[in-house]
C-alpha cells in the first residue's frame, strides 16, 4: 500500500507542476463526513459517524462548461452500530467502527452557470486503518474491548460520488457529495469481531476549499 501512496502522490506532484499553466487550478480542501455502512445483519443496528476529510484537489477545464478534478483526501469514515436483547435484562451492545482511508475521486464537472457546477465520477479508497471499539453489557456485566480490524478487511473501497459545487472569484470553494460503495469492506463475517460481509460504505460530506491562482 506504501507503494500506491508514494505513485499517488508523485502523480499529485506532477501535476502539481502541470498547474503553472495558469488554465489549471490547485487547491486545498477539508471538511466534514457523515458516514454510514449499510449492511443486511438482522438485529443489528447502525447509525451515522462523523468524521474528518482533508487534502488537495485539481480542476482541470476541458471542452465549455465542463472540467476535472481530482482529488487526493485523506477520510475518516466508519459506523456505529448497537444491538439490544429485549428478551434479556439489561443486556445490550454498541461499537464504532473507525475506517481511515487514503481517497483518490475522480470528478467530472458540469458548470451550469458561472460559479455553480454539478458533478459526479468514481473513487478509489486505500485503507489505512479499521478498528472496533465496543462495549457491551450482559445481565449487568461490563466489558470493553478493540479489535484490529485491518487484516479482516478487503484494503481497497470502489464507489461513486454525487454532487454540487460552487466557487466564488475562482478561489473559494464549498462541496456537498453522497459517496456510495458498491464494494464490501470486510473479505467475509466474523462475529467474534462483530462484523459483516455485506458492510459497505455511504458517505455524506460537505467540504470548503481554496484554488491558489
Amino acid at each position: 500500500m506504501k507503494k500506491y501512496i508514494l505513485i499517488l502522490c508523485t502523480l499529485f506532484l506532477g501535476a502539481t507542476v502541470v498547474a503553472q499553466n495558469q488554465q489549471v487550478k490547485v487547491g486545498v480542501k477539508a471538511g466534514l463526513n457523515l458516514a454510514e455502512l449499510t449492511f443486511d445483519q438482522s438485529g443489528l443496528s447502525s447509525s451515522g459517524k462523523t468524521g474528518f476529510t482533508a487534502g488537495m484537489m485539481i480542476e482541470i477545464p476541458m471542452v465549455k462548461n465542463f472540467a476535472l478534478q481530482p482529488e487526493l483526501l485523506y477520510s475518516q469514515q466508519g459506523s456505529k452500530t448497537s444491538f439490544s436483547d429485549h428478551d434479556v435484562t439489561n443486556s445490550n451492545y454498541k461499537s464504532t467502527i473507525k475506517l481511515n482511508y487514503l481517497n483518490i475521486p475522480v470528478m467530472l464537472k458540469y458548470y451550469i452557470i458561472k460559479g455553480f457546477s454539478v458533478q459526479a465520477g468514481p473513487q478509489i479508497g486505500l485503507l489505512l486503518k479499521a478498528n472496533n471499539k465496543y462495549q457491551d453489557n450482559f445481565l449487568g456485566y461490563e466489558n470493553q474491548e478493540s479489535f484490529d480490524l485491518k487484516k479482516y478487511s478487503s484494503g481497497i473501497d470502489t464507489s461513486v460520488n454525487f454532487g454540487l459545487g460552487y466557487q466564488f472569484k475562482d478561489k473559494f470553494y464549498t462541496d456537498v457529495r453522497y459517496n456510495v460503495s458498491y464494494s464490501n469492506v470486510f473479505k467475509d463475517g466474523d462475529a467474534n469481531y462483530f462484523i459483516d460481509g455485506d458492510m459497505k460504505n455511504r458517505v455524506f460530506q460537505i467540504t470548503i476549499g481554496y484554488f491558489f491562482k
